[in-house]
C-alpha cells in the first residue's frame, strides 16, 4: 500500500504539508476510511425527489463508474430503528466496498449500533479496527 495523505481533524478536516511543502502523508488507511464514508455520495431520484436536495461531491462527476464516498448522509434526521441501522450498514460496506476490490484490504465488517459505527478491515497480516460515535450526535434522533 502506498502513503494515505493524513487528513487531520482536529478543529476541521484539513490536509497540513510537511517540512518539503509537500501534503503530510503516513501509510494508513485513516484517510481512506475518512472520505469512503462521509464524502457524499449523489442520493437517485427514488431516495430523494428534488434534484437539488440529492447532493453528492462535485469530484464524482469526473467518473461515472465510481463515486467516493456514501449515502451515510440519507441517515442524518433519519429515526434511529433496525431499518435504519441496517440501512448505515449496508451504505459503509457500499463505500467502502472499492477497498477490496483494489485489494488492500480482504474483508470490510461494518457493525452499527446506536452509539455509532465500527469498521474492521482484514489484511493480509493485520486487521485494523476504527469506531465512528458522531454519527448522530446534534440530530435530536439520539434516543
Amino acid at each position: 500500500m502506498g502513503a494515505d495523505a493524513i487528513l487531520y481533524a482536529d478543529d476541521e478536516y484539513d490536509f497540513r504539508l510537511d517540512a518539503n511543502g509537500d501534503i503530510a502523508t503516513a501509510d494508513q488507511l485513516d484517510t481512506a476510511l475518512l472520505m469512503s464514508l462521509f464524502c457524499e455520495r449523489r442520493a437517485a431520484e427514488s431516495e430523494m425527489p428534488v434534484p437539488e436536495l440529492r447532493r453528492g461531491w462535485i469530484g464524482n462527476v469526473a467518473t461515472p463508474d465510481f463515486e467516493i464516498g456514501s449515502k451515510l448522509w440519507l441517515y442524518e434526521q433519519a429515526r434511529i430503528t433496525r431499518t435504519t441501522l441496517n440501512g448505515i450498514t449496508a451504505e459503509a460496506l457500499a463505500g467502502l466496498n472499492w477497498l477490496v476490490e483494489d485489494g488492500i484490504a480482504e474483508s470490510v465488517i461494518v457493525n452499527t449500533t446506536i452509539a455509532g459505527l465500527t469498521v474492521t478491515l482484514t489484511r493480509q497480516n493485520s486487521e485494523v479496527s476504527t469506531q465512528f460515535y458522531k454519527l448522530w450526535e446534534g440530530t435530536g434522533n439520539a434516543t
